[in-house]
C-alpha cells in the first residue's frame, strides 16, 4: 500500500501563519464558489473564524479592518464586496528589520563567558610584564568563579584553568604555577561550626546555672 502524503514543506508558504494552513485554504478557495451572494457568505464565515482564532484583536480599535486586510492579503484578489465602513486595502507588506548578528564566541570556552574573553584579549594587548602578570591573575580568578557557576560539582582544578587561559590567549598568557586563585567562602563552615559550640557552651552554662539556683532554693526551704 502506498501512502499519498503531502508535506507542509511542499506546499505553498503560508502567509499569515497565525491563522493556520487551514485559513489559507479556505480563502484560496472562494473564488470556487460561483454564487456571488454565496461568495460573500463564504468569505465573512472565513472572517469569523479568523477572529475565533484570534480574539485578542478585539482589543484594537480597527480589528475588522485587520481581519479583513488579511483575509485579502491571504487569498489574493477576492471577488467580493467588503462591508460598508471597512478598510481592506491591503498596501505594502511590511519590511521586517534585519536580524542583528550575535558576536562570535568561541563555544569550547563558552562557559567562561563574553567578558573572559573580552579580558583576554585586552590583556593579551598589555606591553609592561608587571601589568600583564597582575592582569592574568584576575583573569584567572574571574574564570575560576565562572568554572564553579558552570559546574555544579564544587570541585574546580586548577590546571584546567592554567590551560584555558594558555590556549585563550595563544599562549600569551601564562599564570605562575605558584599563584593559587584561592576558594570563596573556604572558612564558613568553620565560622557556622564555631556559632554552634558557642550556642552549646551557653545553652551549657543556663542549665548550670538553673541547677545550682534550684539547690539554693531548696537549702532555704
Amino acid at each position: 500500500m502506498e501512502w499519498d502524503l503531502e508535506y507542509n514543506t511542499a506546499k505553498d508558504p503560508l502567509l499569515i501563519s497565525e491563522y493556520g494552513r487551514i485559513v489559507q485554504e479556505l480563502l484560496r478557495r472562494a473564488d470556487e464558489v460561483e454564487d456571488d451572494a454565496q461568495r460573500e457568505l463564504y468569505v465573512k464565515r472565513v472572517v469569523k473564524l479568523m477572529l475565533q482564532m484570534q480574539p485578542q484583536v478585539k482589543e484594537q480599535e480597527d480589528y475588522l479592518n485587520r481581519l479583513w486586510k488579511h483575509a485579502f492579503r491571504i487569498g489574493g484578489e477576492l471577488n467580493v464586496p467588503v462591508p460598508e465602513g471597512i478598510d481592506a486595502s491591503v498596501g505594502e507588506e511590511p519590511v521586517q528589520a534585519p536580524k542583528l548578528p550575535y558576536p562570535p564566541v568561541k563555544m569550547k570556552w563558552r562557559h567562561y563567558g563574553r567578558n573572559v574573553q573580552r579580558l583576554v584579549a585586552e590583556a593579551m594587548a598589555i606591553e609592561d610584564e608587571a601589568k600583564r602578570d597582575a592582569a592574568t591573575k584576575i583573569i584567572a580568578y574571574y574564570m575560576k568563579v565562572a568554572y564553579t557557576t558552570w559546574n555544579r560539582s564544587g570541585f574546580v582544578n586548577e590546571e584546567i584553568i592554567r590551560q584555558d587561559l594558555f590556549e585563550m590567549s595563544e599562549g600569551k598568557l601564562v599564570l605562575s604555577p605558584t599563584v593559587q586563585l584561592g576558594k570563596p567562602r573556604d572558612n564558613q563552615p568553620a565560622q557556622h561550626q564555631d556559632r554552634r559550640s558557642k550556642k552549646r557552651r551557653n545553652r551549657g552554662g543556663n542549665n548550670n546555672y538553673k541547677k545550682s539556683r534550684n539547690r539554693n532554693n531548696r537549702r532555704r526551704r
